[in-house]
């Protein structure tokens, strides 16, 4: 009865990155204000760029934001193409900050002797610059950019995640992966029978989206730090 307690008592967090930890929002308007400083030495090009590129990717919600830019003013295609401003996004250096609030969350978690960890999707410089800006690596136990091992290896493939399991010598129940993607996200811990929880605040990119099916839903759910807090107490 009590091996049986321990399987079931919550030992271990791991968290998502990207609308989780921090919005990715922010990052969003970090690298577009860093593609505009590329492009100009005039402090009030830099500024006006920078919107610009904001506002026509929230209002086209697609992937051609720089294509946009060089459509409507012809002049900086002499300065930059699309493939240069896709590589300043991903390597800058983003402006990003660990909110206080999570941060004592996560010092009180390893106070308390959980075994905390990290597993993102995306280009792998980006993250990398993401995780730094956070100062992530003082709290966490490990850290799994999947793109470290290649895009076949992104969520939702299970890579990342049993290896994170093999690294904490924690298994099923004694595990949560928190984030916020129901297109994929939970597919490997709910396979692997870790517990699951969706974290869903606003101004999130996918707050609004809804799973699939079961496979692609967390257990549980909630909508703030506090509340992300009470539960997972209620699990250890």
């Amino acid at each position: 009865m009590v091996e049986s307690d321990q399987l079931e008592r919550l030992s271990g967090i791991i968290l998502d990155l990207d609308d989780t930890i921090y919005l990715e929002a922010e990052y969003v308007v970090s690298g577009f204000q860093a593609v505009a400083d590329a492009l100009s030495n005039d402090p009030e090009e830099r500024r006006h760029y920078g919107a610009w590129l904001l506002r026509t990717s929230l209002e086209r919600k697609d992937s051609r934001t720089f294509n946009h830019l060089l459509d409507t003013f012809p002049v900086l295609s002499q300065r930059s193409q699309v493939a240069q401003m896709i590589q300043i996004y991903r390597e800058h250096q983003p402006s990003l900050t660990l909110s206080p609030l999570w941060r004592e969350t996560l010092e009180d978690w390893r106070q308390e002797g959980i075994f905390l960890g990290l597993i993102s999707d995306g280009d792998l410089t980006g993250q990398q610059r993401k995780v730094e800006a956070l100062g992530l690596t003082h709290f966490l136990d490990h850290i799994i950019l999947t793109d470290q091992y290649g895009r076949e290896h992104w969520k939702p493939a299970r890579t990342a995640f049993e290896e994170m399991q093999e690294r904490s010598g924690l298994q099923r129940r004694q595990l949560v992966y928190v984030g916020d993607n129901v297109l994929k996200d939970f597919v490997a811990p709910n396979q692997l029978g870790w517990r699951s929880v969706r974290f869903r605040s606003s101004g999130q990119v996918r707050g609004d989206l809804m799973p699939a099916d079961r496979q692609f839903a967390a257990e549980a759910e909630a909508t703030d730090l506090s509340s992300l807090r009470v539960l997972l107490e209620k699990w250890r």
